[in-house]
């Protein structure tokens, strides 16, 4: 009898050791599962290259999570939560997250509908602008990639960005950004050697429009234009810049680039949801 007792007390024992060893399956409000569901939000948008985690964290926000069920065989909570983008759309979503054989963490995120998806883009590129544009102040036209890398010390920059620095596709009707107080030329002038890129320089009308052209093709590069439409783009940027080059006035600098930021501003996206976009006839 006393055996079978001293048995029991250790199967007990052993059960309550391995129960402490278990890993507890991640709640509704945890930050992994938070950064999850926001990840998987986003690689359904796209775009997001040369966004930080920190931007995406701030512009994404997972608010109000809680367990509305618990699957106790499989321990998986079933959760509920206020998704907000750019502090400007909201919508509610589901989603579940539990532990796999491996103790590997899984999220499956429901309740987001495809056109919910222009709304988080449209909101979550209004947060990112406005935050850029508060921490630059007098924003350059330029948005720098923290990937791109250092122009080699002798040559002048490039007036359009060769690796750009794109955040979310924008808003689902187009809509026109308000200028910064004072565009600016794309590139260091420091390093301007041609005299189109001298002329940007010095001239005032002509910085602005080179600012101009490269932030609205930074955001076209980030839309869905289609690998097609993007290599075209890229192409017939090149092809400009070598035409631009040909001019020997500023009265055939500043036509060039008029003429450029629009047709920039003309390449149709396949979703419809069109990047803010300066067009020439607002820079006076």
């Amino acid at each position: 009898m006393s055996g079978n007792i001293l048995k029991l007390v250790l199967v007990t024992l052993m059960a309550t050791f391995l129960a402490s060893c278990a890993k507890e399956p991640p709640k509704c409000s945890d930050e992994d599962t938070s950064a999850l569901v926001r990840k998987i939000v986003v690689d359904q948008i796209g775009g997001s290259e040369g966004v930080t985690e920190k931007e995406i964290q701030e512009n994404l926000k997972i608010e109000l999570p809680r367990a509305s069920a618990f699957d106790e065989k499989i321990k998986k909570y079933s959760c509920e939560a206020k998704l907000i983008a750019g502090g400007v759309y909201q919508l509610p979503i589901t989603y579940e997250t539990q532990l796999d054989d491996k103790n590997q963490h899984l999220v499956v995120v429901g309740g987001i509908r495809r056109s919910d998806l222009f709304g988080i883009q449209a909101g979550m590129i209004e947060g990112i602008r406005k935050s850029r544009t508060a921490k630059v102040g007098d924003m350059p036209a330029e948005l720098p990639s923290p990937k791109a890398p250092e122009q080699p010390p002798t040559a002048a920059a490039p007036s359009v960005p060769p690796e750009p620095a794109p955040i979310p596709t924008a808003k689902v009707e187009q809509s026109k950004a308000s200028p910064p107080a004072t565009w600016k030329p794309s590139f260091d002038c420091a390093k301007g050697s041609t005299f189109s890129e001298k002329a940007v320089c010095s001239d005032s009308l002509l910085g602005q429009l080179d600012g101009v052209l490269s932030q609205n093709y930074k955001y076209m590069l980030a839309s869905d234009l289609g690998d097609g439409a993007r290599a075209d783009l890229k192409t017939k940027q090149r092809i400009w810049l070598a035409e631009r080059n040909k001019c020997t006035d500023n009265q055939c600098l500043t036509a060039s680039y008029r003429k450029r930021i629009d047709e920039v501003c003309e390449y149709p996206v396949i979703s419809g949801v069109h990047p803010i976009c300066t067009n020439s006839d607002e820079i006076k």
